[in-house]
């Protein structure tokens, strides 16, 4: 089975051009294993232990990553598609000290509640997302697509977000002076938010 290939006691620990399918790992440990160019598909990872794993240029499709741990592992040009990484704390991966050109790719995820403190993800891909409640304080989002995204609740402070695209994104609460946001693109009527958030009367 696939589910023993890839557990921990399985003796493959490298993977490449491999596609996983319905994979259940649903609250196990996965230690060490390296994925290249790999496809997961429809698989539940809710409450895995990713334990310095590497993925690099992989895909998750339709996938419940779900309070998935990620202490020491690493995502490099990965992409989540359509997928729920709910409580996710993303500092508790493995970043690079240099800013690879490997980006990373959210479109139509549900993140909610997810931890993005301080990371460096200059010109990735948060699109059509569900982020409520998730924090995004001191990150480097410059130049990134968060185009359609719900960013309700979310914690915005010393947050880059020079020549990021928020066309379309909604329910931010983002103050000028404490972030920013030069060059970066809004519409209307949601760019409205970022006059509530300044010490200044609308009549």
């Amino acid at each position: 089975m696939i589910e023993d290939a890839v557990s921990p006691e399985g003796a493959q620990n490298e993977y490449e051009d491999s596609a996983f399918e319905a994979l259940s790992l649903k609250g196990k440990s996965v230690s060490s294993k390296h994925f290249y160019n790999c496809v997961f598909k429809g698989c539940d990872l809710t409450g895995a232990g990713l334990i310095s794993c590497k993925f690099f240029d992989c895909r998750f499709e339709s996938c419940n990553l779900s309070l998935v741990k990620v202490t020491g592992s690493v995502f490099s040009g990965t992409e989540f598609k359509d997928s729920k990484l709910v409580g996710v704390n993303w500092t508790a991966a493995s970043w690079p000290r240099i800013k690879l050109s490997r980006h990373h790719k959210f479109s139509n995820c549900v993140l909610n509640d997810s931890n993005f403190l301080g990371l460096s993800l200059k010109d990735s891909r948060f699109s059509g997302c569900l982020a409520k409640g998730a924090d995004f304080r001191e990150t480097d989002l410059s130049c990134s697509d968060l185009t359609g995204t719900d960013f309700t609740d979310c914690l915005f402070g010393k947050t880059n977000l020079a020549g990021a695209d928020l066309t379309r994104a909604s329910n931010y609460a983002i103050k000028v002076s404490e972030n920013q946001i030069k060059n970066a693109k809004f519409s209307m009527p949601e760019a409205m938010a970022l006059l509530y958030c300044l010490d200044i009367r609308i009549v």
